[in-house]
């Protein structure tokens, strides 16, 4: 299980549903601003390993773990309610690594059969989702949720138009670490999700406290939902997680239910 709040769902009747994270490499190459004080690189190489840049080789898992979702699936399917899974939290899916490629190979089945777990694929490279995902322009399963990270305006103008190619049930934004404040106005109308955070750990910068309210104030005006994960600062969510007194933790409709 997670603890990261995203990947939670809790229901109007209080009922908590378990979120997880499934990582299909660990390692990674920064490519943009937000990436400059990486957790999962820092995580990484707090454990010995060494697994960033272009030519680092990246850790993989066996068939023990990737049997994992199988199990989550099930407990999802026993409560009649999905479980979200954010993957890769210590990598990129979308990376043109060749380790990244093999194992992406598992991933897709592994979607497809299980249907009570919640995709959540988040990506820096979003170019790269059509040409590597077998769904491509077609119509992608209803349980794979497919989100990009803006970190400032530049990587919004890159990223989302090129996240609304794709057909997706759901596609969202992860606004962390939000570096400036970002119009997202363009392009809204095709988004079914807004994620706003700070950076946190040693040497977090700031978020503009105005920047959250002009993502909010956005989303309102389109229906969008609206997650704020945390202020962030020196240790994870230090800063906590109330917008002005108010605690927002909007997520997007289920799809399919209790089927």
């Amino acid at each position: 299980m997670t603890t990261i709040e995203w990947c939670i769902r809790r229901l109007p009747d209080g009922m908590v549903i378990p979120g997880y994270t499934f990582n299909i490499v660990w390692g990674c190459q920064k490519v943009s601003e937000g990436c400059k004080n990486c957790y999962a690189d820092t995580l990484a190489s707090r454990y010995g390993f060494d697994v960033w840049g272009p030519t680092a080789e990246r850790r993989t898992f066996g068939l023990v773990y990737w049997q994992r979702p199988y199990a989550w699936n099930k407990a999802a399917e026993r409560l009649g309610h999905r479980s979200n899974v954010f993957c890769s939290s210590m990598a990129d899916t979308f990376e043109d690594h060749p380790t990244v490629a093999e194992e992406r190979c598992k991933l897709w089945p592994l979607i497809e059969q299980t249907p009570w777990l919640n995709w959540l694929l988040l990506t820096k490279r979003p170019e790269n989702i059509l040409s590597m995902a077998p769904w491509g322009c077609s119509s992608w399963p209803d349980n794979v949720w497919i989100g990009t990270s803006v970190e400032n305006q530049r990587r919004a103008d890159e990223r989302v138009p090129v996240l609304l190619e794709v057909r997706a049930v759901v596609r969202f934004l992860s606004c962390e670490p939000l570096l400036e404040k970002v119009n997202l106005m363009h392009w809204l109308a095709g988004l079914q999700w807004v994620i706003c955070g700070g950076e946190s750990g040693p040497g977090a910068r700031p978020m503009d406290p105005n920047a959250a309210r002009y993502l909010l104030a956005q989303c309102r005006a389109f229906d969008v939902p609206y997650f704020f994960k945390q202020w962030g600062g020196l240790h994870h969510n230090s800063g906590g997680r109330l917008l002005d007194g108010q605690l927002y933790s909007e997520m997007p409709q289920m799809v399919r239910e209790g089927v």
